[in-house]
């Protein structure tokens, strides 16, 4: 018998399925369980917070807040971007919308990037210090700021925020470099 494909949901069964960032908090729980953090989700968010992580550190419980955003990947196939970029997401953000939380040492934004054929583990998490210094380097657009996220054409390991609208190549001028906080879940644990 022969293997069927697994088939790509069109783009309107996935507009009717929900809401996408339902989709990034799961995925979020079991890449926090699978190193070894307990997500609990399971209470009203009233403090931006999707989840609370619990883990045991020197036999004592320690907890992280986190905020989880989904962004869909696309693909960048034309264009002059295309000979720097293979993918894309972008999100809009105030750029004081996570300002009451600078203090908070155990607050995290952490952003879900999936592509229309499916999750490939690009979780990014960001201190909410280091998130919000990010969101102030964005492009400004209608009093808010687009963060672009762009994955690099050479070295898929490479992630970048992108500072300008058009870019023509990489520079200190017009990205930032965010690999680090790729899969950055030694950030949670305590120093």
């Amino acid at each position: 018998m022969p293997e069927e494909s697994t088939p790509i949901l069109s783009a309107e069964v996935r507009r009717n399925a929900g809401h996408y960032e339902v989709l990034g908090e799961t995925y979020a729980k079991f890449e926090f369980f699978e190193n070894g953090w307990n997500p609990y989700t399971r209470f009203l968010d009233v403090d931006k917070v999707d989840m609370i992580l619990r883990k045991r550190h020197q036999n004592r419980p320690i907890y992280r807040e986190v905020q989880v955003k989904y962004g869909k990947l696309y693909p960048i196939t034309s264009g002059r971007e295309s000979l720097l970029f293979d993918c894309t997401s972008w999100r809009f953000f105030r750029e004081d919308e996570f300002e009451e939380y600078l203090d908070h040492s155990d607050f995290y934004i952490v952003l879900i990037l999936a592509a229309d054929i499916g999750y490939d583990r690009d979780i990014f998490i960001f201190p909410v210090r280091d998130f919000v210094r990010l969101v102030r380097l964005a492009i400004p657009s209608k009093g808010q700021r687009k963060v672009y996220i762009s994955r690099s054409v050479h070295d898929r390991a490479k992630w970048y925020l992108r500072r300008l609208s058009k870019i023509t190549e990489i520079t200190p001028d017009s990205v930032e470099d965010v690999s680090s906080f790729r899969r950055n879940f030694a950030s949670l644990s305590p120093l």
